[in-house]
């Protein structure tokens, strides 16, 4: 897969996590404590290390050797 693929696909992975973080503030659901967990469990780590990837991830594709 070419990396215009591979980073349009990361950029849609964080924008969806963005949406769910965003739900979760602005809405009636972030009071839903099944909801809540799973925001701060892996709704925010992912959109966080995403973000990273988005970044740095090409520093961390030549560190590899990809």
């Amino acid at each position: 897969m070419s990396g215009v693929w591979s980073r349009s696909r990361q950029r849609l992975a964080h924008v969806a996590l963005a949406t769910a973080l965003g739900v979760y503030l602005y809405s009636p659901l972030g009071s839903v404590a099944a909801f809540e967990l799973a925001v701060q469990v892996l709704v925010f780590p992912a959109l966080a290390l995403s973000g990273l990837l988005l970044w740095k991830g090409h520093r961390l594709r030549r560190w590899l050797g990809r």
